[in-house]
């Protein structure tokens, strides 16, 4: 049987990229002899064959320490003896060469992006400096014939761009899971009241959710709430609840949003953000830059409609006009869709439409049979 190593600084249930396999772990756990576990961040219990080898996070910043993390990890591979039972599992290109490489952003599609909408999609230097050097290993990935076995990517449209770079190895869609449990229809009807009172909310009013931990100018909130403020001037009853974000965060896209901020919510970081998220008639998430966005998945899954930008990962739940409407770039384009369905009473109405989203015991089964390909298929 194989021996395998996971390399990801945060093999966590907090980590997006990371907790859905942290929970699939038990049902794929018998196809390997042991399993290491490469993390400067782990919630894996040690025992059964499963070992946490530290890398121990010295930079306290964390884009910084994920560079610092790759070149520790890639100095641990070069010391490795070979192994014909080993296989190496990473996240992203924090390796050269690996066994199967999952996949959940991409920085050489997210700089075609900020080429495409420079005057709306914000790039500093500082965001520059720590993208470049992930963009120069993505390339050194796809341009090494022997660097990757299979690919796991979370969504169709992402491995297909990456796909067109003509790297090595075989190409596999696994969508990260959402927790049935926690998101579904029943939610609505036990705490949109709470919810509504809470934030202040008149049962008149109409109201769309953003939701994210930060990163907000990337996943498109100064366009939303340029959007809402057009809505407003025009005598629409609605507003913006904002889930997520330091007072920092929020503090800084309220000052380069500016004007009146009368149309706004801000709730800051929320726990069971299910319960606040069934106060919205829809999701509002005009990103700049996905892969398959959890925030998209988990709203459908609560009935909400989806206002989404052509980003990467939308082909994976967007099926317009049933449970949402794609929309332009531009806010004053973005209002005129909106206002359409405040007119013709489609805002609010909820829906069971998922797309390809996947739950629990779906992921699990794809993983262990994606596991069992990469077994059989090994040389």
């Amino acid at each position: 049987m194989p021996h395998l190593i996971v390399i990801d600084p945060h093999v966590t249930l907090k980590s997006p990229s990371m907790r859905s396999w942290v929970q699939a772990l038990p049902h794929f756990r018998d196809l390997f002899d042991g399993i290491e576990i490469w993390a400067s961040e782990c919630d894996v219990p040690e025992g059964d064959g499963i070992v946490w080898k530290r890398v121990p996070q010295r930079i306290p910043t964390w884009t910084f320490h994920a560079l610092d993390f790759q070149m520790r990890v890639a100095r641990m591979i070069a010391k490795l003896p070979p192994d014909k039972e080993r296989m190496v599992m990473v996240t992203g290109c924090l390796v050269q060469k690996a066994d199967i490489r999952y996949i959940h952003f991409w920085n050489r599609a997210l700089l075609e992006e900020v080429a495409k909408r420079r005057s709306t999609f914000p790039f500093g230097l500082r965001g520059k400096v720590l993208v470049y050097p992930t963009t120069w290993t993505e390339r050194a990935v796809t341009s090494d014939p022997h660097s990757t076995r299979h690919w796991w990517v979370v969504c169709r449209s992402l491995a297909e761009r990456i796909a067109s770079e003509k790297p090595p190895g075989d190409f596999h869609i696994l969508p990260n899971q959402y927790d049935p449990a926690r998101f579904h229809s029943g939610i609505r009807d036990q705490w949109r009241q709470w919810a509504r009172d809470t934030h202040g909310i008149d049962p008149a009013e109409k109201i769309l959710v953003f939701a994210s931990f930060g990163h907000f100018e990337r996943k498109g909130l100064l366009q939303a709430m340029q959007a809402m403020q057009i809505l407003r001037q025009r005598g629409e009853n609605i507003r913006l609840l904002v889930l997520g974000g330091t007072p920092k965060t929020i503090a800084a896209i309220k000052a380069k949003c500016g004007g009146d901020l009368s149309a706004f919510i801000f709730a800051g970081l929320v726990e069971d953000v299910e319960r606040h998220l069934v106060a919205a008639d829809g999701l509002f998430f005009p990103s700049h830059f996905e892969a398959f966005s959890l925030a998209e998945i988990e709203a459908a899954a609560l009935g909400l409609r989806l206002y989404l930008t052509p980003h990467y990962g939308t082909e994976m739940i967007l099926r317009e006009p049933e449970n949402g409407r794609f929309l332009p770039w531009e806010p004053e384009g973005m209002a005129d869709n909106i206002a359409r369905d405040i007119h013709d009473g489609t805002l609010g109405k909820t829906h069971s439409q998922l797309g390809e989203a996947i739950n629990a015991r779906e992921y699990r089964e794809k993983i262990r049979q994606l596991f069992e390909i990469a077994i059989a298929t090994r040389s």
